[in-house]
């Protein structure tokens, strides 16, 4: 985008960079030139050749992670920080260290940067190399990663990321946030017209970037993101799904707290248009609750998560029964990741606490998580998307909270639920991957 050509469309994912005749570790590893040292290929050839297939899948999966993190960073760590629910992050922040790998490979997801199978994939590469990580010694001399595991995971990072010089994604939605910042549109642009009809990621991705503008930007730039919002947002508002509007409440509520009148006036204003007041939180205690939640699952998702998911699950747990509705969807994401567990199991440590959690739900708060939330809820779904021991768990918790027993209005989410009654783990998955697939578009 350049001048005043600011059209605010979405993009396709890059599909597969590597060969389909690349077979062997050293024709996959060619293909990352763009990220890796000669000497990083030639070690990753190297441990293969000794059968060090778990040293190698750590060394990979680093460097596919840091290179990741370097490339959604140049978005603005502000930005990261608003996309992903995270208000303890700012410009200031580390990407390195502030971004938890599964963020960062949802983040991405989400702009464009890898498709959806490549996400997919790349979340059981995390989760391969967590687990033979955390494996006991006097275990792990029995239960050693295999050639082809090793070598999958390999292709996946290299395909997905290390193939790849820059990230086209990244850089035209750095285009695309300059542009909402530098023009105000008109009710009657094409691209207004067109935001009503787009896919739900970019629309859920466009208010991001403007209540981010709105809350970070200073002068031109905040004026420019208050009149788009103005503009754009009674178009966007009948297709927002309501953790979005309370998004907007959220937005309102922070500014407001911190006395910034420009942008307090504005985002009343947009407010106004579409009669969103009943999605201002009273209180700012949501922002408690989803930096609880986003420690529970950096733990989760992180090295030694079974012993490590008990302190921040306990937290969680202590902030009180009732969860604020603009963070609800986040605490039940890491909730239900402690609840399911991954393939190799769950903590017992941190089942109490997440159970009390649960057992504080209403029936109606299930049903909303099921009818407004577990569209995004990219976590639960790609557990769910797998048949093992997730899926297991998910049958007892249908069970226990009576899944049966709700009004769920979305087709799809209500087959999920009655197959989640049945006990049927085939249909289970294969709702679950619709649902997530159905997200995305």
């Amino acid at each position: 985008m350049s001048g005043d050509d600011t059209r605010l469309t979405s993009w396709t994912p890059p599909g597969v960079t590597v060969s389909p005749n690349a077979v062997t570790p050293e024709d996959i590893v060619k293909f990352a030139k763009p990220q890796l040292t000669a000497r990083d290929i030639k070690s990753i050839v190297t441990a293969v050749e000794s059968e060090s297939y778990e040293m190698m899948a750590t060394f990979v999966w680093a460097k596919a992670s840091a290179v990741l993190k370097k490339q959604l960073a140049t978005l603005g760590m502000e930005f990261v920080g608003e996309m992903l629910g995270r208000p303890d992050i700012d410009e200031n922040s580390d990407a390195s260290t502030s971004i938890a790998d599964h963020e960062a490979i949802s983040l991405a997801e989400d702009l464009g940067v890898i498709s959806t199978t490549q996400g997919l994939r790349l979340k059981h590469a995390m989760e391969l190399v967590s687990h033979f990580t955390n494996l006991d010694q006097s275990v792990a001399e029995n239960e050693m990663m295999l050639r082809e595991e090793a070598v999958g995971l390999l292709r996946n990072c290299v395909s997905s990321i290390l193939s790849r010089p820059s990230f086209e994604g990244a850089i035209k939605f750095v285009d695309f946030r300059k542009a909402l910042s530098e023009r105000t549109l008109k009710p009657d642009d094409a691209q207004v017209q067109g935001l009503a009809n787009a896919q739900y990621f970019f629309v859920r991705t466009t208010l991001s970037v403007l209540l981010s503008l709105i809350k970070t930007g200073k002068s031109a730039i905040q004026e420019h993101a208050l009149g788009n919002l103005s503009v754009l947002l009674p178009a966007m508002w009948p297709s927002l799904r309501e953790p979005e509007r309370w998004q907007v409440g959220q937005a309102y509520a922070e500014v407001n707290a911190k006395g910034d009148r420009a942008a307090s006036a504005g985002l009343k204003h947009a407010l106004l248009k579409v009669q969103g007041f009943d999605f201002v939180p009273e209180t700012l205690r949501s922002s408690t609750f989803t930096e609880a939640a986003a420690h529970v699952l950096s733990a989760h998702f992180a090295f030694n998560n079974f012993s490590n998911e008990q302190e921040p699950t306990e937290t969680l747990a202590n902030l009180g029964t009732a969860i604020p509705k603009p963070a609800f969807a986040k605490c039940m994401e890491a909730t239900l990741a402690v609840s399911l567990g991954n393939p190799w199991g769950s903590s017992w440590a941190a089942a109490p606490a997440a159970k009390r959690i649960l057992d504080s739900l209403r029936g109606e708060q299930w049903e909303y998580y099921l009818s407004e939330c577990i569209r995004r809820d990219r976590t639960v779904l790609d557990k769910l998307s797998s048949d093992g021991k997730p899926v297991k768990q998910w049958m007892i918790l249908a069970e226990t909270y009576k899944f049966g027993e709700l009004r769920i209005r979305l087709p799809l989410v209500k087959q999920l639920c009655d197959a989640s009654v049945n006990r049927d783990s085939q249909r289970i998955t294969a709702f679950a991957h619709k649902i997530r697939i159905e997200a995305t578009t």
